[in-house]
């Protein structure tokens, strides 16, 4: 007993309580549970009553969404501009498709997608018009044009003025050259020439000019051949001598021929060439297999090719080239020190860099002080930086375009401009519309078995200014070139491909080089390579072996007769966005459309839908949550709930009044009833819409209609879309909105009522905690009787008998 007493006084004060029932059959653990159970009663009215309440929170914050949406309906239509949506028609589809948004204004426009666009070419700045040579070296200045070439005497002391006269005398209508001013404060005038035919066959190519005027794309032109004998000289490349050094570079190349005459492409000669700007000077050895047509690298960008003919000893011709298409600074509000423009643009379209210093501090000479850092952006929305850390050194901005600037201290904010310049102001082009460049090569044998080279060697082209090389290994056949430059981690927007011609030709497989973009901006030129062992070749307009199949082009158009005469507005697309507010015009083909846009009362309707189907979202889910069913099954979560009916209340009294601002006998409308939006008492009273008499309204007068729903800051009215978005804003204030108040109040009463829990938890564990200690002296007692019962039952058992024996 002693023993039995002992263990359980131990378990007691261990809390390892266990009651196994051995010592009295009964499974006491099982009528714990079940006193326990009785005893939960509380406990399981307040789970119950905190279920109820977390219900409720639920279905406000789902209340909260729905009210938010309504919101976002009501804010997306509360403007004119958002509510009456617009629709832009074109009558010529077949010129051009026309789309609006809503900021579009209603009316109709003009527009004229170019046809025989004339060919505009502009000279870099000139410093004035009537004072200063431009005349170069004087000679004939070879134009063409239509097929027809132009000689005009030049005299080296020839004013720009002089030029315009002396063109104009020889060309008439055909080439018409003028001068315009850009309004700059330097180097504001130009020299232009207008082709006076339309298209592509009245581009004009100046074939020679001894002017320091540069009228072409690759910066580089014959200027004198009278000393040269009858073989054609071509150019190709891209001219990259510096500005810094000269503005226009020289270059004499002089026949020096053992055997006369020679014979280009079957006798070997040398051409000595010196340069007049630069120092450059050197002999060219053509050998005797050398084919016509093909390029020779002189330096700096420059090749020339020699057509099929005879040279003698002595002939010479001479090449200008051009470094003045970088203008000086415009200074803004520059404060720092002299601002040098060096380098020569490699684009292919005029445009102005804009500058501003990020990073000041001062600059000195030989590095060793600060590093000046300028953002910049030009006027195709092109942006980068340009770091600046030695005022000895000059840095390129972009294009080949650099910039240096003398020692001293430079201010943050501080901006300037710089102009730079490309011939081709406006392409001649038989229709206005934007395309990509396209280069075909003069061809190869085959794609997979000839090798382009049998030695390690580099091709390189150059793509909306910016120049990128491509190394081919040795034994590189066709296939492998176009992956190599399609593959390039560094290609910058030029697709390779290979086409078959079909002529069965040694040359019938042509590599392509096609521009993914449109527009003038995109030209791919200068393509150049030093393959060896085989016959790829290297001539072409465009150099390396290419001829250009397709210039790269903007879309050109007028919009209402602006730009006026031969100019148009010129974009790198055929959608146009940005001259029409809120009209997207997609151009197809060169003509004349009317563009008109107008109410899109289809739009306009659909908006009213949305916006009746998210007030009904709300009432619908409110009607849901506080109905009230006789029988209960189905009586709402927020039966009774104030709030909710006051929400439900203002909606409605919102929709039913008339528009504060609207007079009635005045406006057309002053209520939603009028356009056909009701309330349906057989439905609970959801809202509708009379489709029919909506439409009617819209047609007749969709701005009205508008005033209903809309803030209009002319009339002061504040339409139900504006009413309603600034309720529900206020409605769904995340601190004061009346969901978040309901919310914030019973989520304090679900926290009371998880404090009562964890009491009555705890209450009902030491219930229990009793129940065990009671039940564990019980089973020890009955275990103690039970062998009591058991120890007399033996003792009985051995008594001796009482019979008589």
């Amino acid at each position: 007993m002693a023993s039995s007493t002992s263990a359980l006084t131990s378990a007691l004060l261990s809390g390892s309580i266990v009651i196994s029932g051995l010592g009295s059959g009964t499974d006491f653990n099982e009528v714990i549970d079940q006193l326990v159970e009785i005893e939960s009663i509380n406990m399981n009215r307040l789970e119950t009553w905190k279920a109820t309440w977390e219900e409720k929170i639920e279905v406000i914050t789902a209340l909260n969404t729905r009210m938010l949406a309504l919101e976002e309906a009501a804010g997306a239509m509360d403007t004119e501009k958002e509510f009456l949506s617009r629709a832009a028609t074109s009558s010529n589809t077949s010129v051009v498709t026309a789309t609006a948004t809503s900021s579009a204004s209603t009316g109709a426009s003009t527009v004229t997608v170019g046809q025989n666009v004339k060919h505009i070419v502009s000279t870099a700045g000139c410093a004035d018009a009537d004072t200063t040579a431009y005349g170069g070296s004087g000679g004939t200045l070879i134009l063409e044009s239509n097929g027809v070439s132009y000689n005009v005497a030049i005299d080296a002391a020839d004013t720009l003025n002089d030029i315009v006269d002396k063109i104009n005398a020889v060309t008439g209508e055909n080439i018409v050259a003028s001068i315009e001013n850009d309004g700059t404060s330097s180097n504001q005038y130009h020299l232009v020439l207008t082709s006076g035919t339309g298209g592509d066959a009245g581009r004009i190519t100046a074939t020679q000019n001894p002017t320091a005027l540069s009228l072409g794309g690759k910066d580089m032109v014959v200027s004198d051949t009278s000393s040269w004998g009858g073989a054609s000289i071509g150019l190709t490349g891209m001219f990259t001598g510096d500005k810094s050094v000269a503005s226009v570079y020289g270059y004499t190349f002089t026949v020096a021929s053992s055997s006369n005459p020679s014979t280009i492409g079957a006798d070997s000669f040398e051409l000595n060439w010196t340069a007049s700007a630069g120092g450059g000077s050197g002999t060219i050895t053509v050998p005797a297999d050398y084919t016509p047509g093909d390029s020779i690298e002189v330096e700096k960008g420059v090749f020339i090719q020699l057509g099929e003919g005879s040279v003698s000893d002595g002939e010479s011709f001479s090449v200008n080239a051009y470094a003045n298409d970088i203008d000086d600074a415009e200074l803004g509000t520059w404060s720092g020190p002299a601002i040098s423009t060096e380098g020569n643009y490699q684009g292919s379209v005029s445009k102005t860099f804009s500058f501003e210093v990020i990073s000041a501090g001062n600059l000195q000479a030989g590095g060793g002080g600060d590093t000046i850092v300028m953002r910049w952006t030009d006027s195709l929305g092109n942006t980068g930086t340009v770091s600046l850390s030695d005022a000895d050194q000059s840095y390129e901005v972009d294009q080949g375009f650099t910039i240096k600037l003398d020692a001293g201290t430079v201010t943050h904010g501080d901006d300037f401009q710089v102009n730079v310049f490309a011939p081709d102001k406006q392409q001649g082009q038989d229709t206005g519309l934007a395309q990509n460049c396209k280069l075909i090569h003069e061809g190869f044998s085959d794609t997979t078995i000839t090798p382009v080279t049998d030695s390690d060697a580099t091709f390189t082209y150059t793509y909306g200014g910016e120049t990128t090389s491509v190394a081919v290994e040795a034994g590189t056949v066709l296939a492998d070139l176009v992956d190599k430059i399609n593959n390039d981690e560094n290609n910058p927007g030029v697709e390779a491909s290979i086409v078959n011609d079909g002529l069965g030709l040694p040359n019938s497989y042509r590599l392509v080089l096609t521009g993914t973009n449109t527009g003038a901006q995109y030209q791919i030129s200068s393509v150049e390579h030093d393959f060896t062992g085989s016959n790829f070749s290297s001539g072409g307009d465009a150099g390396g072996g290419f001829s250009t199949s397709q210039l790269a082009t903007n879309s050109m158009i007028q919009v209402d007769g602006f730009p006026t005469g031969d100019v148009f507005l010129q974009r790198t697309s055929n959608t146009v966005t940005d001259v029409i507010t809120g009209v997207s015009l997609a151009l197809v083909d060169g003509g004349t459309s009317r563009v008109t846009v107008s109410v899109d009362a289809s739009a306009v309707a659909d908006k009213i839908e949305a916006f009746i189907n998210a007030v009904n979202y709300v009432q619908d889910y409110i009607r849901s949550n506080t109905k009230y069913d006789a029988e209960g099954d189905e009586t709402g979560v927020l039966i009774g709930n104030y709030a909710f009916q006051i929400a439900k209340s203002q909606i409605d009294s919102l929709l039913n009044s008339s528009i504060p601002g609207l007079t009635d006998g005045e406006d057309a409308y002053t209520l939603l009833q009028q356009i056909g939006i009701t309330s349906n008492p057989d439905d609970e009273g959801r809202w509708i819409i009379d489709e029919d008499i909506l439409e009617d309204a819209l047609a007749d007068n969709p701005e009205a209609v508008a005033k209903l729903f809309i803030n209009d800051t002319t009339t002061g009215s504040s339409g139900v879309a504006k009413q309603m978005y600034d309720l529900m804003d206020t409605q769904t204030n995340d601190e004061t909105g009346i969901c978040s108040v309901l919310i914030s109040n019973y989520e304090g009463i679900v926290k009371n009522i998880d404090k009562k829990i964890d009491s009555e938890e705890a209450r009902l564990e030491l219930y229990r905690q009793r129940q065990v200690e009671k039940f564990a002296r019980l089973e020890a007692t009955l275990s103690t009787l039970s062998n009591t019962q058991t120890a007399l039952e033996s003792a009985i058992a051995e008594l001796p008998s009482s019979s008589g024996d």
